[in-house]
């Protein structure tokens, strides 16, 4: 996404067109300051409550939101995920998958991630991950994980991309980095949880440095039994030095209502750039999440992006 630097950034030229046709459809989370490798990979249970990193349970699918997220799995999970973004918005053919999966062995919670965002004919991301979690003392946890990201702008055989200096070495580039998080049940129904991701901001430009933003998140999760609800809430912020300082920091709340023993969960949820809502319903080994987001700021045929969330436990337990 374009953003304001200090210094002048040389623009892809394949195209002046085509390329703020990949500016705009980028621009998935309706934030003016969006980088390279900035849509958060949540799974569809945090999405659907607004993003927020800290629901007071361990999950798979949170491996990249926060590297702590597994530590107090006792069985083996595997998590697939699909996101089709901006549904009804004209050319905009622009999706997200991810797969991932942990293990508990007598070193920690072993987690593993593949993740794709993929716009047609623009750009795609990819993300690897491998995290390392486990209890420290008493309820504390702490993870760390390393990351590979690599993209990959789709310039086909456009004849101006051939001549652009931009892409003289290539069209792709790719560098690792690495997360650390936390993850802590102060009290049988409070829990507080912080991550740092991309420590290192990695540079993934081509003919000038581009870094991925280093992001930090904190949030809490409380649990009212009696009504069987959770509230959480958490704050997102995105060390983005060309962005705006107002847009760096994003606030989010989230409720999950369960029912039925708890098999059947609502959740609702919204942040300083998109309101979401969802369901979530465990069958045996099985868990099945939906959630859909409606960002704030675009056009009025937006029908939302749309997550499903597939979870299967391993093994005998909870």
């Amino acid at each position: 996404m374009t953003r304001n630097r200090k210094t002048p950034r040389r623009i892809p030229s394949f195209g002046d067109v085509r390329f703020l046709g990949a500016a705009l459809l980028l621009a998935v989370s309706a934030s003016p300051a969006f980088a390279a490798f900035q849509y958060p990979l949540t799974s569809a249970r945090s999405a659907a409550m607004g993003g927020v990193s800290v629901y007071g349970e361990s999950e798979s699918g949170a491996l990249f939101q926060n590297a702590a997220s597994g530590a107090g799995l006792e069985r083996a999970e595997a998590y697939f995920l699909y996101n089709k973004l901006h549904a009804g918005q004209e050319s905009a053919n622009i999706g997200q998958g991810l797969i991932a999966a942990a293990v508990p062995t007598r070193a920690g919670v072993i987690g593993v991630g593949i993740a794709n965002f993929h716009a047609e004919g623009l750009l795609d991301e990819r993300m690897a991950s491998v995290s390392l979690s486990r209890r420290l003392f008493g309820k504390v946890s702490a993870g760390l994980a390393v990351k590979y990201l690599h993209h990959d702008y789709l310039t086909g055989s456009d004849p101006l991309a051939a001549s652009d200096p931009v892409f003289a070495n290539g069209t792709a580039k790719g560098a690792a980095a690495f997360d650390a998080g936390l993850m802590a049940e102060l009290t049988e129904s409070f829990s507080a949880g912080a991550s740092v991701r991309n420590i290192n901001s990695p540079d993934v430009g081509l003919a000038s440095e581009d870094r991925v933003p280093r992001e930090y998140q904190a949030g809490a999760s409380y649990d009212v039994k009696p009504w069987r609800l959770r509230v959480n809430g958490d704050v997102l912020y995105r060390d983005d030095k060309f962005g705006r300082a107002k847009d760096r920091a994003v606030p989010a709340v989230g409720l999950e209502k369960r029912f039925m023993e708890e098999r059947v969960a609502f959740r609702a949820g919204a942040n300083t750039e998109q309101i979401s809502a969802g369901i979530g319903v465990d069958v045996g080994k099985f868990s099945f999440d939906y959630a859909v987001i409606i960002a704030r700021t675009l056009a009025s045929d937006n029908a939302g992006t749309h997550m499903i969330g597939l979870k299967y436990r391993f093994g005998e337990g909870k």
